[in-house]
């Protein structure tokens, strides 16, 4: 079956004897000793902390430097997904009176990562225990100088490790180590943060207080796991599920502002996907950093002009994003197997939000560079079919600086070099595609006809939330639907809404716009759609909302 998209369908109709629970319980790989802990999790079920390497002797020297009132640094990039763990870390260590203090560098003058002059600038404020916040296992040379200038380091990470770390390190706290005993190695980097303060939390406080604190900071653990794109499985749901469940009597003042932008009967990852972490990225992509951490470490009374800037600037974003956009879709060569855009008008801090678009848009390889002077810096995102890091690995040498996570990477490279690179990448993608399918499809649970369709299966579905990479919404085929017309759903005419003689049921296709003729002229439909409950002026609906249609 072909929609009318570019997706194709993969249609799960095995055990059809199963209810309808059953079945999108078991297309989830959850099986059923599982259940309980799926459906009902709580704070016992999170793993020891402990057995993540090297765990105890973080926690000693932290300590330490708590007795001692040294001064502590948190040393982060620039990238908002490790403002969450940093506020959690400066919000519970200054709790627990610790000395602490934080620092990021600037993206125009410093680039990525930790450098020696920060180094410097900590030696000089007598800095004694320097905590690195999602990365840096692999800056050997600048953490062996910090070593040496009597500065203790104690690495956090979640990325693959390297066969050579850093001597004499505190600590190196990731799951993903070698041999590593700890049970989920998918951890987000602001679950390795909560993890470390888990285990502080344990060698500090009694079992009430120590709970107390898992509930108070979990607002913080589960906002990036979103971003990282954590698989909500495991242990992963478990704090996913625990943060649902209390986000209506949550302590944190900034996630109260966040359930009034939102319907908190309705709170699931997608709130945090398009409303709270694009205003937070807006803060770094247009300004500063320090803007969202901010909004995260501000006081109550302070919240409303944190919240407005970040907001204003958000707004920025998204014109700027719109123009480059444009102008890149109408000036790149999107038949070629690789997608190029350079421009020396656009922000350096949207060129990924640029190629991910171009991406996402044409399911293609996209790179858009930044021109800047000598050289050309560069954002890549990629779809899911062709891994981006591996192919330009095989590129490195030819590149300044280089970096990467999961489908996106970031490089830099001298002009003189951008040509003959970007040859040479093209063919090498053009020969790698040709061996992929790069096909997209939509994994549909099952089919299912109207009449099952009813509120109690709402409620049901309602209890798998939260939502996301492996976990997703489920998806059904509704074959055959009879419709009598089609109509805009709202005056900006993006969407559409089918007209039925179905009481209590909505049928909504968001972005479906440029179908509307195709569709006009079918007498029959077949949709996939996600299942919703609407209240609209005390009326409660069925809302059927389509993901792609079959004509």
């Amino acid at each position: 079956m072909q929609t009318i998209k570019w997706y194709k369908i993969k249609l799960n109709e095995e055990n059809i004897d199963l209810d309808i629970i059953q079945i999108l319980l078991k297309n989830r790989w959850i099986q059923e000793n599982d259940l309980e802990k799926y459906f009902n999790p709580d704070f016992n079920d999170l793993f020891d902390p402990y057995l993540l390497e090297w765990m105890d002797l973080a926690v000693n020297r932290i300590l330490e430097a708590k007795i001692k009132g040294e001064r502590v640094m948190i040393f982060w990039d620039y990238d908002v997904d490790w403002v969450s763990s940093t506020a959690m870390l400066v919000r519970f260590f200054a709790e627990i009176w610790i000395n602490v203090s934080y620092r990021l560098p600037h993206r125009a003058n410093d680039w990525y990562w930790l450098k020696k002059h920060f180094i410097d600038e900590m030696a000089e404020k007598d800095v004694s225990l320097l905590i690195t916040v999602d990365c840096w296992t692999r800056d050997i040379d600048v953490i062996e100088y910090a070593i040496d200038k009597k500065i203790d380091v104690l690495v956090t990470d979640h990325h693959f490790v390297p066969e050579t770390v850093p001597n004499n390190l505190i600590a190196l706290i990731n799951p993903k180590l070698k041999n590593s005993r700890y049970p989920n190695s998918n951890l987000s980097w602001s679950w390795v943060a909560y993890k470390l303060l888990h285990a502080v939390s344990e060698r500090i406080f009694n079992e009430k207080e120590k709970l107390k604190m898992l509930k108070k900071y979990i607002d913080f653990a589960m906002l990036w796991t979103i971003s990282d794109c954590m698989p909500l499985i495991g242990e992963n749901r478990v704090i996913s599920f625990l943060w649902l469940k209390q986000i209506k009597d949550s302590c944190s003042c900034w996630l109260k502002k966040l359930i009034e932008w939102s319907d908190p009967e309705k709170m699931d990852w997608d709130v945090i996907w398009f409303k709270v972490w694009p205003r937070l990225n807006a803060a770094w992509r247009m300004d500063s950093p320090y803007k969202a951490l901010r909004v995260l470490l501000v006081w109550e009374q302070n919240l409303t002009e944190a919240l407005e800037e970040i907001e204003n600037l958000n707004a920025k974003r998204k014109i700027s994003t719109e123009k480059f956009i444009k102008i890149a879709s109408d000036s790149a060569d999107i038949e070629k197997n690789a997608i190029f855009f350079d421009s020396t008008e656009i922000e350096h801090w949207i060129i990924g939000l640029i190629a991910w678009r171009l991406s996402q848009a044409h399911n293609k390889v996209a790179i858009v560079l930044k021109d800047e002077w000598e050289k050309l810096v560069a954002s890549c995102r990629s779809p899911e079919h062709i891994n981006i890091i591996s192919v330009l690995e095989e590129f490195k040498e030819m590149f300044i600086v280089f970096g990467w996570h999961d489908q996106a990477a970031w490089f830099s490279i001298l002009k003189e070099n951008f040509n003959v690179f970007k040859d040479r990448f093209e063919e090498r993608i053009k020969n790698l595609s040709c061996d992929l399918d790069s096909t997209k499809y939509l994994d549909v649970d099952l089919s299912l006809s109207l009449q099952k369709i009813d509120f109690e299966l709402i409620k049901n579905i309602e209890k798998m939330r939260p939502f996301w990479y492996s976990n997703p919404k489920p998806l059904f085929l509704i074959e055959n639907l009879e419709f009598n017309s089609i109509e805009y759903l709202w005056k900006d005419q993006k969407h559409l809404k089918f007209l039925t003689d179905l009481k209590g049921i909505d049928i909504k296709a968001f972005w479906f716009w440029e179908y509307i003729d195709n569709l006009r002229n079918s007498e029959k439909i077949s949709l996939i759609v996600e299942l919703e409950k609407n209240v609209w002026n005390s009326r409660e609906s069925i809302s059927l909302n389509i993901k792609d249609i079959i004509l």
